[in-house]
């Protein structure tokens, strides 16, 4: 037979059932007893075909013994293989042709000569050869040189499929047991090669194919081929890369990505996909259309409104379930039952499903999947998709920081001056620019990117403080209403108006529905009700009986004239939480003067409910100063009294607000160094990678974790928790807790805490120890140094 080639190398190769014959005589001699027998029976009969146990040239000669060849085959392969149904086969070593394989093989990869057709000759070239190499190489150093090498060697090759024409990934397992290699010459000293443990060390030894040209060595034997289907595996990773690639969908190209991969996952041509986005900021619903222009949903209404309106349709059908729901046909029923599918049958949809995307229980979009035929979409196709939804849910919010980054770049005039600690490298981008405009060159920012900084991340919590704001919108509520009812009763005894029996008793249904539970619907009902209908009745009362007029006019003096209710304790909460988080701030903005003067680094602040603040510090930042992890221990000293006497500033702050406000103080320790960069578009840095993007994840998930086991949070009031993933993190910081400890600035009740599993995030641990919020009376700030700091060993 012709030799086969892989990549310039020929193999010289012939079939031969000598090896697996080789294998039955070895279970004969070794088996248990029954198999010895019946490997014994095949052996006394296969020397009978002698022609069957030498190097076959011509294959044609395996008709004459058809009968026996699938015999042979049967030992190979259980009866649990499914001829119908398992992708299977048997061919000639290094070759394309195929001697025996399953009825399901045939038609998916043979052509009518037996040889390998479907796999186009580009992919083999680019997926097979290599691999081919290092099965030889593997034979050959096992054999002839006694290396235990293990594992096979497999490929995945994508395929498109022949009736939908999406993409199909096969896994190629190539197993040699059964080929025996001869050297043809003497065998080449392998003394200087490091030892090869399995296939992938045999692949990264590039000097293997200098040492063993494979024109000198002949493989006889044959190749048994298992072929997996891997679609939905190599598809979920797809989508994974490509997500965390470019950060999010919005852009087409990477939409339309994202989409012909969920097409290949459901095995639906035709299939379109959309993705509806629910950012709220500052508790209003946003429509950004970098978001929503991807959404299938608002292509017929994109308006506020429209956005409104199905977000709580939504929100009350996955309020209860994380289960996508299928429409699989949209009928007059479903219309009926959810106009918002009308959207969906005006552009030409009527097949539908759509998967809720949750972040810590909260709806934060629906990616939906639609098509054109009704029925299209089943309940098996469903199942395929849900192990992607993390990363979708991953992606949004991704995109949720990116709007509220953009919100931010706005609130502070679009850009932020640049730190003085990272001034230099924007300086020298900038003259580089200046320099290759000059120069008439294709002028360009060069990237910001500062490499092996350490992070420090710290925040402050105002605790419960949406459970306050609802408290405060309650007591509005009850007092306006309970004025109301007052003026109402006045009115009653006045005049028998069958309108005031309803106003009245509207007025105790909505006090009952407030004293209790608050929900966002009543509280639109409740407020429309005060500022339109109770404002138009008292109006209309004025004139129709003046002797009310006092009453009236002592209603409208205790709500706001602009919006016609009364915010009295919602504007006492508002300026509670203004006042912390600005005492707050402008006390981390002044302590944060002083850290600069231990080591040069990057430091950034927001304000929301609270303060929290990243710190970022490494040679790379401050070239011109070196760089010792002494600066960074003593930055981690200044991150945990920093918090501690930011504690302590929110406990005496108490007595100069009317709603008291209590704080949680967090760290996330992080010992091995990221890399960030400067996203332009965002006005600020952050980590570069997808390596690096585990510390984000974490650190926005941590600040609501519990601990395991129980319900209860990690942040406390009063105390001050530190999550880590290493014991050496933890380590460092117990020294550090024991000092403040000796100061009396901790007390002594250290705890050591597992967490739950968060999405994507398993192992964290930390600790938390309560802050002594009456410091001695003989601690002074004008004896206290300017930072506490640690002798260098």
């Amino acid at each position: 037979m012709e030799p086969n080639y892989s990549g310039e190398q020929e193999i010289q190769s012939r079939l031969s059932f000598a090896p697996l014959v080789d294998a039955w005589a070895r279970t004969a001699a070794e088996g248990r007893p029954g198999t010895r027998k019946l490997y014994q029976t095949l052996l006394d009969r296969i020397k009978r075909h002698p022609e069957l146990l030498e190097p076959i040239e011509d294959i044609s000669i395996l008709k004459e013994h058809e009968e026996w060849v699938d015999m042979l085959m049967a030992t190979l392969f259980p009866v649990s293989y499914s001829d119908q149904e398992d992708l299977y086969g048997v061919g000639l070593p290094f070759g394309r042709e195929m001697i025996y394989c399953s009825k399901r093989f045939r038609e998916l990869f043979l052509d009518a000569s037996g040889k390998l057709n479907s796999i186009p000759e580009e992919v083999a070239t680019q997926h097979l050869q290599e691999e081919k190499c290092a099965s030889a190489y593997k034979l050959i150093l096992s054999q002839l040189y006694g290396q235990n090498i293990d594992g096979n060697v497999t490929s995945i090759v994508r395929l498109p499929n022949p009736q939908t024409g999406l993409d199909i990934y096969y896994e190629l397992d190539l197993d040699t047991t059964f080929i025996k290699v001869h050297a043809q010459g003497e065998l080449p000293d392998v003394s200087s090669l490091p030892q090869c443990c399995n296939v992938t060390d045999v692949l990264q030894q590039d000097k293997l194919r200098k040492l063993f040209p494979l024109e000198k060595f002949r493989f006889e034997g044959i190749t048994v081929v298992r072929i997996k289907d891997v679609t939905h595996r190599e598809v979920i990773n797809s989508i994974k890369n490509i997500l965390l690639e470019q950060h999010g969908f919005g852009e087409n190209q990477v939409f339309h990505q994202i989409e012909r991969q969920v097409q290949a996952l459901m095995g639906i041509p035709d299939l379109k996909m959309g993705v509806t986005p629910f950012f709220r900021v500052n508790e209003h619903q946003i429509v950004a259309e970098q978001f929503t222009h991807h959404s299938i949903l608002l292509k017929a209404d994109g308006s506020q409104k429209g956005t409104d309106n199905l977000c709580k349709i939504f929100q009350e059908l996955f309020k209860e379930t994380d289960q996508p729901l299928l429409i699989s046909s949209i009928t007059h029923e479903w219309l009926e039952r959810y106009p918002m599918l009308m959207n969906l049958t005006s552009i030409g949809y009527y097949s539908a499903a759509f998967f809720p995307l949750k972040s810590m229980g909260k709806l934060i979009g629906i990616l939906s999947v639609v098509h054109k035929e009704a029925h299209a979409i089943k309940h098996q196709h469903l199942s395929e998709v849900v192990e992607a939804i993390p990363l979708f849910v991953l992606a949004m919010e991704q995109a949720a920081e990116t709007l509220d980054n953009e919100v931010d770049k706005v609130i502070k005039q679009h850009f932020t001056a640049v730190q003085s600690s990272v001034e230099w490298k924007f300086t020298e981008a900038a003259l580089q620019f200046i320099a290759t405009k000059a120069k008439g060159g294709k002028a360009k920012i060069e990237p910001i990117v500062f490499d092996q900084v350490f992070p420090l991340y710290g925040a402050i919590d105002i605790r419960n403080s949406s459970i306050e704001r609802n408290l405060a919108i309650q007591q509005d509520l009850l007092e306006q209403l309970r004025y109301a009812g007052e003026v109402v009763q006045k009115a009653k005894e006045k005049t028998n108006m069958p309108l005031l029996q309803e106003v009245a008793y509207r007025i105790e249904k909505y006090s009952y529905n407030v004293s209790n539970i608050l929900f966002s619907g009543d509280e639109v009902i409740i407020d429309h009700f005060l500022r339109n209908e109770v404002v138009e009745l008292f109006e209309h009362l004025r004139v129709l009986l003046p002797e009310l007029g006092a009453f009236v006019d002592g209603y409208f003096e205790q709500i706001d004239p602009a919006i016609r209710l009364k915010v009295t304790h919602r504007h006492e909460f508002e300026e509670s939480i203004t006042f912390i988080n600005q005492e707050l701030a402008r006390f981390i903005d002044a302590e944060q003067d002083v850290a600069q003067k231990i080591y040069p680094h990057y430091f950034e602040r927001f304000v929301t409910d609270g303060v929290d603040f990243n710190m970022y510090i490494g040679q790379s930042i401050t070239p011109d100063k070196p760089f010792d992890t002494f600066y960074l221990k003593n930055l981690k000293m200044w991150q945990l009294t920093t918090l501690t006497r930011a504690a302590r500033l929110a406990n005496q702050l108490q007595t100069r607000i009317s709603n008291p406000l209590k704080t949680t103080q967090l760290i996330l320790a992080h010992s091995v160094p990221i890399s960030i960069s400067f996203r332009t578009a965002e006005r600020k840095f952050d980590v570069d990678g997808a390596y690096n993007i585990r510390y984000e994840i974490i650190k926005k998930r941590i600040d609501k974790v519990h601990v395991k086991g129980s319900n209860e949070r990690l942040t406390q009031p009063g105390k001050l928790a530190i999550v880590f993933s290493q014991s050496r993190e933890a380590a460092e910081y117990l020294d550090y807790i024991e000092f403040l400890q000796n100061q009396r600035m901790l007390l002594h009740d250290l705890e050591q805490l597992e967490l739950e599993e968060l999405q994507g995030v398993v192992g964290l641990k930390a600790l938390r120890v309560s802050i002594n919020m009456e410091p001695d009376e003989s601690e002074s700030t004008e004896n206290k140094p300017e930072v506490i700091e640690i002798v260098q060993n």
